[in-house]
């Protein structure tokens, strides 16, 4: 049975503005205050997910300080050994590593201890104390090292530099990013080298994403553009143009998604909101594209609650979307039908959304449910929202049914003597 919709999974104590799954059992947060002197803190967070009498469960199991810099965005890659994070803080990029590590009961309250977690965690110290005696019995876990690799200046506005957007390509060997100044800027991810540089819109770059096939980036700007750019140098391949009322709407936010897990097929959408907000109400729309010929497929108007985040599932599958209320919904993604949705289930901006996976390992964490999506918010909130699995019947039972009604007919036409 899946939760509650939108139920509480944890609370942070500070405001987080990114996260990405790290595999079945765990993902990250980040997010903080800022340089504003209000004690918030600025930090990367991993969380660990399991099921306690039988509904999910999280906790907290390390933090990264950041200084005196929130993240506000990143991107993340496995490479089947280690995590890499790619994360904004202010106008620069900064590579962390995020490393599994083995650690005892013992070791990991003397982590806590130096990062702080246990005194914010508060009254959990006394049931830690009570059970000190028991933990040489406990088996080891798993928790992480999170170190910084290095990092490079991203944006050069004039006034208010600040990356707003990184990506990892999909063969993990250049880094796009996008902030202030409107410049599109891929690196070579070992090194840090800056490839190139373009100036892809006259304004603040909000989203930008990699094809699947890494041979395309599109980016969407304030400046009511989406564009669409070839990997290799560059150069400009199309402008992604939206048929409605283009003048009174821009895109927001832009993600690529499989067609049937096909990673030779995929779709790109998009979400388009008013460029001036009215007295009246005006609709958002959430757009799906054909990839091919960014031509519009299908277009769904979502209603007036004003989108700002995007996600689609990795099996491509499935669209989340998030608004300036707090509310969430979550499309197929092949019909843009709404399958689940629940309003303000934040009190404020939802700020990131992600999908966990959906593998044997994931569903013995999460259940059986048709997918699990996590939400986050500046209201300091983690929520999880499912949808339980449809119902399925074995081939067989449908084979007995049928024998069964093709039986009782021939019974009826013997009684009734045909």
């Amino acid at each position: 049975m899946a939760p509650e919709k939108g139920s509480l999974l944890a609370r942070s104590d500070f405001p987080m503005y990114l996260i990405k799954a790290l595999d079945e059992r765990h993902f990250l947060v980040a997010g903080g205050g800022g340089q504003a002197k209000t004690g918030v803190a600025n930090a990367v967070e991993i969380y660990e997910t399991k099921i306690v009498d039988g509904k999910i469960a999280t906790s907290s199991i390390c933090r990264h300080d950041t200084g005196s810099k929130a993240a506000m965005n990143g991107a993340t890659f496995y490479d089947g050994r280690n995590h890499y994070l790619a994360v904004g803080l202010d106008d620069e990029c900064h590579i962390l590593s995020v490393k599994y590590k083995i650690v005892s009961p013992s070791e990991s309250r003397e982590a806590d201890d130096s990062s702080g977690l246990r005194k914010r965690k508060g009254g959990e110290d006394k049931e830690n104390k009570s059970t000190d005696k028991k933990t040489n019995s406990q088996i080891k876990y798993v928790t992480f090292d999170i170190e910084k690799i290095k990092s490079m200046k991203t944006d050069f506005a004039k006034s208010s530099s600040f990356q707003k957007v990184v990506q990892f390509s999909p063969d993990r060997s250049v880094i796009a990013t996008g902030g202030a100044d409107g410049y599109l800027r891929v690196w070579k991810f070992d090194d840090l080298k800056k490839l190139y540089e373009v100036q892809a819109h006259k304004n603040d770059i909000d989203d930008l994403d990699f094809s699947p096939a890494g041979n395309r980036i599109v980016t969407v700007s304030r400046d009511n553009k989406c564009c669409v750019w070839n990997t290799k140098d560059g150069s400009k391949f199309t402008d992604v143009k939206w048929p409605d009322q283009k003048d009174e709407y821009r895109f927001r936010a832009c993600r690529y998604g499989l067609i049937e897990g096909n990673k030779e097929k995929f779709n790109l959408y998009t979400i388009n909101i008013p460029c001036k907000r009215l007295t009246k109400p005006v609709p958002c729309f959430l757009t799906m594209w054909d990839s091919s010929n960014f031509k519009v497929k299908k277009t769904l108007n979502t209603g007036a609650e004003v989108l700002c985040s995007l996600a689609v599932s990795k099996d491509g599958v499935y669209i989340a979307v998030g608004t300036i209320s707090g509310s969430v919904a979550v499309f197929i993604s092949f019909s843009l039908q709404k399958l689940y949705s629940v309003r303000e289930a934040h009190s404020i901006f939802v700020t990131g959304l992600e999908f966990l996976p959906t593998s044997e390992g994931a569903q013995a964490v999460t259940g059986s449910q048709d997918f699990t999506l996590i939400s986050i918010s500046a209201d300091n909130t983690i929520r999880i929202h499912q949808e339980p699995a449809r119902s399925s019947y074995s081939i067989l039972w449908v084979v007995f049914g049928l024998l069964f009604l093709v039986c009782l007919l021939f019974y009826f036409m013997a009684e009734i003597g045909l």
